[in-house]
């Protein structure tokens, strides 16, 4: 009896450990891909129900999309994938399709299976990377802004460790101060904020995930998560039966949170910017539902529903 317990004893800290790495690392990408997804959908039904599709492909479309397909083309790159074929921005009014990125793999390598997750959700994190190079080249108080967004981040690296104590009012607060910092007046007055805030509104509005882009990172998802429970297995298996003690400093290249100072530093700022690009895709949606609707009604065709 004793034995079994200790068997599912050590599954449990496996299971668990595997869990709480995985929430650590990709938990943020998860929570805001999400939200991103249907803060774009609605914007795009907004547009849809009451002037087409044509407005917004014009409005955001032409600057989103390319950004978007070459999110998918980066990581096809990084994880050696071959692309097939490749159109960043060519409209196709009858299934919708803006662009796309045809890619194919060694379904025998583990590190290209893999792949298929960061391809999938490479639109989030290339957008958000390609945010972070306008605010630097292109808003006058960079520095504030990214000292603030820096501070940020360490609300969402305790997020991202399970520390869910009093987070959304951080958050909030937090955010406040980042968005005060961005609209100031000194910002407002220079072109160079307007096309920042542009740029990044037509960015935000494309980096949600379409079907085929969750249905390839799940491919690699699962292949995620069965390396980390392996990994896990071995190293929580060495440590249970008192071996680590025989194997020296070794070991301690393979355990994740021996790597926690980067990792947090990258989750931490990826949050942040994930909170920018979801209050810019929050507003566009607003200005556009707000817009939309006016234009709706004088037409006689009522409110439009964008859920």
């Amino acid at each position: 009896m004793n034995t079994v317990y200790s068997i599912l004893s050590f599954l449990k800290q496996v299971l668990f450990t595997t869990a709480s790495q995985l929430f650590w690392l990709l938990g943020l990408i998860f929570i805001f891909g999400f939200i991103l997804y249907f803060l774009a959908r609605f914007t795009r039904n907004t547009f849809a129900k009451s002037s087409g599709t044509t407005l917004d492909v014009f409005i955001t479309g032409w600057i989103g999309t390319p950004v978007h397909e070459l999110g998918h083309a980066f990581f096809c790159l990084i994880f050696r994938h071959k692309i097939d074929e490749i159109k960043l921005f060519t409209p196709n009014s009858q299934d919708g399709t803006l662009g796309y990125v045809n890619h194919s793999y060694d379904t025998n390598s583990l590190y290209q299976k893999i792949g298929n997750f960061f391809i999938g959700i490479g639109p989030i994190i290339f957008g958000t990377f390609v945010m972070y190079i306008l605010l630097y080249f292109l808003l006058p108080n960079a520095k504030e802004v990214l000292t603030s967004i820096n501070s940020q981040s360490k609300v969402f690296v305790k997020f991202s460790h399970g520390e869910f104590s009093n987070i959304l009012s951080s958050i909030w607060i937090t955010t406040k101060n980042s968005l005060s910092i961005l609209f100031q007046k000194e910002n407002l007055s220079n072109y160079k904020f307007w096309i920042f805030l542009y740029f990044s509104m037509c960015i935000s509005s494309h980096m949600e995930l379409s079907p085929p882009d969750i249905k390839g990172a799940w491919k690699g998802l699962f292949s995620i998560v069965l390396l980390f429970i392996i990994i896990n297995f071995i190293i929580i298996g060495i440590e249970s039966i008192g071996l680590n003690a025989h194997l020296g400093n070794w070991l301690n290249y393979i355990k994740i949170e021996n790597y926690s100072n980067p990792i947090n530093r990258f989750v931490g700022i990826l949050g942040s910017f994930f909170i920018l690009a979801t209050i810019l895709s929050g507003i566009i949606f607003l200005i556009t539902y707000l817009i939309l609707n006016i234009f709706s009604i004088i037409k006689g065709k009522g409110m439009v529903n964008p859920f």
